[in-house]
Order: C-alpha cells, then sequence, then structure tokens
C-alpha cells in the first residue's frame, strides 16, 4: 500500500490552482459578461485544449474522443493496467456559475499532479475525463458524452438539432469530427474498475450541517407528468359556493396534499408542483380546467412509485368529492442510481479522516454517473456550495472546501488504485485467489467453482455468480459450514481472516453483560440440542438483546423451517463477506 499522504501545504496549493484555472475556464464563454459553453462549439473546443495542455503538465497522455470529451491517462506501474475513472463536464447552462462540473474536472487534475509530483505510479492506472455534455443545453439531449463512453448514444441523436437548426451530426463535422465514428468513443468494461466524480452540491444540506464534503448515496430517480383537473367553468358572481365544480380549488386541496404526504413519506424524497395556468384564466370566470406539472424524486424507485401511487390515487378521491375529474401522463422518467457501497465507505473513510465526520446524502440532480453506472461501479462525493445556488453566477466555493476536497478525493483514489482485489483474485494462481475467498465461508465445492470461472470483468458479475452459487446450499453444506462456527456471543479465537471477520460481526455482543452471557449460552445449548448444529444469525448491526429474541423466536421453527432459515442467514453472511473481500 502507498504510504503517501497529502500534507495542507500541497493541499492549500492545489486548492489554489482549481480557484484559478475556474476563473480561467469561465473566461471561454460564448456570452460576454456571462459564462455559456454549449456542446461542440468552439468556446467547448477551446475548454478541451486547455484542460487538455493541464493534463499534459502533469504526465497524463491526452486525446479527444469520437463526440468530443476531452480524456487523459496517467499509466499505472504496469503499461495497459486498467484504469480508475474520475471526471464531470466542461458544458454548462445559459448564464451558468462556474463550478458546476468544471471543479470535479480541475481536483481531478489536482490527484494525479500529487501522484505526478511524488513520481508515483500505482497498481491502477487514473484516467480523467471532461465530458463534452452533461447539461443538454444545446440540443435538449442530456449525457452525450459519458453516453459516447459506455456507447449508447441512440441512433435518432445524430438529427436532433438547435435552435439554429443544425444536427447533432452537422455540429459533429464543423467540430472536425466524424459522425460516422462516435461509436469508437466507447470504452470496454475491462477498462475501468470504477467511476469517481467530485461535483458541488447544488442544495444546501452541507451548508446546514456545516461541511465541506459529503458521500453521495444514489442519484434521485426522477417522474414528470402533465395533470389535468377538469370542472366547470361559471361566472364568479352567480355560481353559488355549494355547487361549484372548481378545478383550481381541487388542484390547491392536492398541492398541500403533496407537500404533506411527501413530507412525511421519507426525508430524502422530494415532489414538486412546477408549473400551474388556470383556464380560462379571468378574474371573473370560476376556473373550469387546471394545467399542472408534478416532479417527483427519490433515490429508492421502489419508494418513488409508493408514493406516486398514493400521490394520484389522492387526486382522483379529491377531483370525486368535488365533481370534478382529474387525469395524468407521464412525460419523462428516469430510475434512481445507487452508488456503488464499496466506493462510499471508501469516500466516507476519507472524508472522515479529513473533516471529522463524513455525511452521506443522495443527489437530487442528474449527473455523468448515471450514463457511466451502466458498465461500472460509481461513487460522488460532494462540496459545499453557497446556499446551494447553482446553474447561476452567484455560484460559489470555498477554497479552504476545496483544500479538504483535494485531499480526501487523492486519499480516495489511492486507496482504490494502490491495491486492486479483483485484479490479485483473477490474476493469482488458484490457491492463492482460494485463499482470498475461503474464509467467507467453509463450503470447498461454492469457493471453488467461484475461482473456476474467473476471470471477471468487475466485482458486481463476480458478486452475482456468487448469489447464484449459494441457491444450490442445502442441509449438507449448512451443516459443514457451521462445524467449526463460533457461537453467538462467543468471539472467534485467532487472527485469521475468518475469525476477523466473525469478530466484526458480533461486535455489538456485550460480552460484559454477564446475565446476556448467560442467557446467550442456555439459549445456543437449547438450540443445538434441538437442531444438531449452532446458532446462526447475521448479527452485525443487531445488539445482543436483539439476538436473543431472534433466538428464542427461531427456537419454535420446525426443523425444515430453521434450516431454510439458517440457509438464507449463510449466504447473506457470506455475500457480505465476500463484498468486504473485494471493498479493501
Amino acid at each position: 500500500m502507498v504510504k503517501h499522504v497529502m500534507n495542507a501545504a500541497q493541499a492549500s496549493a492545489a486548492a489554489s490552482r482549481v480557484m484559478q484555472r475556474a476563473d480561467e475556464l469561465a473566461q471561454i464563454s460564448e456570452t460576454p459578461g456571462q459564462l455559456t459553453r454549449v456542446y461542440l462549439s468552439p468556446e467547448h473546443l477551446r475548454a478541451n485544449h486547455m484542460v487538455g495542455a493541464w493534463m499534459e503538465q502533469i504526465g497524463m497522455a491526452t486525446w479527444q474522443d469520437a463526440v468530443g470529451n476531452i480524456c487523459g491517462r496517467y499509466e499505472g506501474a504496469s503499461e495497459g493496467a486498467q484504469a480508475i475513472l474520475l471526471g464531470s463536464h466542461l458544458d454548462t447552462v445559459r448564464n451558468a456559475g462556474r463550478y458546476d462540473g468544471m471543479l470535479g474536472v480541475l481536483t481531478a487534475l489536482e490527484v494525479v499532479a500529487f501522484l505526478y509530483e511524488n513520481n508515483l505510479q500505482l497498481e491502477q492506472a487514473i484516467e480523467i475525463v471532461g465530458f463534452g455534455d452533461e447539461e443538454g443545453t444545446r440540443f435538449g439531449i442530456t449525457l452525450l458524452g459519458s453516453r459516447g463512453v459506455t456507447g449508447t448514444w441512440p441512433d435518432n441523436w445524430l438529427a436532433c438539432v438547435d435552435a439554429a437548426g443544425i444536427s447533432v451530426a452537422q455540429a459533429l463535422v464543423n467540430a472536425g469530427f466524424d459522425p460516422s465514428r462516435i461509436k469508437s468513443a466507447a470504452r470496454s468494461p475491462e477498462e475501468f474498475s470504477a467511476y469517481l466524480e467530485l461535483h458541488i452540491e447544488q442544495g444546501p444540506v452541507l451548508e446546514r450541517e456545516n461541511l465541506a464534503l459529503g458521500v453521495v448515496t444514489a442519484i434521485n430517480g426522477a417522474r414528470r407528468l402533465k395533470c389535468r383537473f377538469v370542472g366547470e367553468a361559471g361566472h364568479a358572481g352567480t355560481v353559488p359556493m355549494t355547487i361549484r365544480k372548481d378545478a383550481l380549488a381541487a388542484a390547491a386541496n392536492w398541492m398541500t396534499y403533496i407537500e404533506s404526504a411527501t413530507a412525511i413519506y421519507a426525508p430524502d424524497i422530494v415532489a414538486t408542483v412546477g408549473s400551474l395556468q388556470c383556464l380560462p384564466g379571468a378574474a371573473n370566470v370560476i376556473p373550469g380546467e387546471v394545467l399542472l406539472t408534478l416532479d417527483i424524486r427519490s433515490p429508492r424507485d421502489a419508494d418513488l412509485e409508493a408514493l406516486l401511487g398514493n400521490l394520484l390515487s389522492e387526486a382522483q378521491q379529491i377531483a370525486a368529492q368535488r365533481g370534478v375529474t382529474f387525469d395524468s401522463e407521464i412525460y419523462y422518467s428516469i430510475p434512481a442510481t445507487p452508488c456503488d457501497a464499496g466506493l462510499q465507505r471508501q469516500l466516507t473513510s476519507a472524508i472522515a479522516s479529513v473533516q471529522g465526520r463524513s455525511l452521506s446524502l443522495p443527489s437530487g440532480a442528474g449527473h455523468d454517473a448515471i450514463a457511466i453506472a451502466q458498465l461500472w461501479p460509481v461513487g460522488m462525493l460532494f462540496a459545499r456550495c453557497d446556499r446551494g445556488i447553482s446553474h447561476h453566477p452567484a455560484e460559489s466555493v470555498m477554497e479552504a472546501d476545496v483544500m479538504q476536497a483535494v485531499r480526501a478525493y487523492t486519499q480516495t483514489v489511492m486507496a482504490l488504485a494502490a491495491k486492486n482485489t479483483l485484479i490479485e483474485f483473477n490474476d493469482g494462481s488458484e490457491n492463492e485467489a482460494l485463499n482470498l475467498i475461503a474464509p467467507c465461508v467453509a463450503i470447498p465445492a461454492w469457493t471453488e467453482k467461484l475461482v473456476a470461472a474467473r476471470p471477471y470483468l468487475n466485482v458486481h458479475v463476480l458478486q452475482h455468480y456468487a448469489s447464484q452459487l449459494t441457491l444450490d446450499w442445502g442441509g449438507e453444506e449448512l451443516n459443514h459450514a457451521l462445524a467449526a462456527h463460533p457461537r453467538i456471543g462467543e468471539k472467534a479465537q485467532g487472527d485469521g481472516k475468518e475469525a476477523l471477520f466473525s469478530k466484526g460481526e458480533q461486535s455489538a455482543v456485550d460480552t460484559q453483560n454477564s446475565a446476556l452471557t448467560l442467557a446467550l449460552a442456555q439459549g445456543n445449548a437449547e438450540y443445538e440440542e434441538r437442531f444438531g448444529r449452532v446458532f446462526l444469525i447475521r448479527a452485525k448491526g443487531r445488539s445482543g438483546e436483539d439476538i436473543l429474541t431472534e433466538l428464542h423466536r427461531r427456537l419454535n421453527n420446525s426443523p425444515a423451517q430453521e434450516e431454510t432459515e439458517a440457509l438464507e442467514q449463510l449466504r447473506q453472511i457470506t455475500l457480505l463477506r465476500l463484498e468486504g473481500v473485494f471493498a479493501q
């Protein structure tokens, strides 16, 4: 493991460069006095040239890919090694701020600069990409740069036109690219092990918590709907209140319900009525029709669908009570993008070491990571921005926060790139690979099949196959795995990895509580007498009292029921241990 750590002086110099370069990039704009830089414009190409020059100064090989992304590679200890991809976007909305997107590219440069200045080459290479289009400002389609890298451009994108009638295909030609070669921008899955992106939060949570940095748990899924209440227009002075069919009153009733129901559903779900149109729209006419939009977002698709169903059901009830009708249509839908659990842990550890603690939060806005997650594990860290303002000239970050961001970012990348357990597993001898995963479970057939299926493109593929193999387990495998398993409440002996796993999993069991220890011992003995094997439970995160309660419940199971429950616990523990092996 590489021991170099970025010190305060190095971080200060890095943050100063980031702020200066953000100012320099902000001068490249099509609108004097404002920042506007759209895809495939002359300004886009100038920004690419500037960033490419900065890449070359820190030992990176550079190129523009076939969709206009600026790319750089800092080689690993072995030429052609798998790489960690870092990046964000260089395009902007109109009249933008100077940090949305650009901060992620510029801080990534400082990660590589630290390696270059210290003559460090890691087990993995580092690549940086400045995506050409994330915002969709010019053509109304988003993530053109990142979807070029994943090879997922829809065929019809080349025909999309901007406000001047110029197609994407023509814009590519005008910028010196060949539309017939866009597929050459795609990278193969084995080229990268992970993608990391640093971005301003675009929200007020970190500022409210007085923290510079946070870890993104997921990029919210979203649904946008066109909604309509239809009642009956009438004269404002002649129709009694009791018989009105006021579409606006129904909409207002629903809007207040949306606000209250969303607030109590979950703290990280949001719903917004963003536009409202009354027809006929006269001061002296009861609104007969109201058109409104609903935008609902959540980091979990299941919760989003559940809440949306609740809101639409309530709209129908309100309509029925008021004698009006309601209908809706989803016109935009994107699923939630969870960030990789292992990358979240690495980022959390780095951020906690830099600022004392870390906060996890979802992203309500979209990012290039949405596209990249189709092929590679993604991780994101947020940096605090003033009042949460984004997409506006008032967008602002503090240099002191950028210092912390560069330190945490560098620490994370070095931890990931210095050792790649998947590469070690794929490339090692059969015995080396078996020894790596043997502590997960004492079922040789499972470990042997997992090793025999090497190589794996990424950890997700390995975990999926490992999970499928556990479905074949039965009573024989359960008894074999538990033959030497420590009892709950009795710490595993030794310093081996399996013992360390067991100790960590039972860390919440208070062995100083003599009454609890005795009760667990008695329960274990009763369980072993009844079922002929030790009691197994996924103990991590459970208190000793919780475990004892579950032990007593399961003593009432039939042998068949208990075998099913114990097998499921064994599967969960095994897969969690496997995740832990490859997160190191």
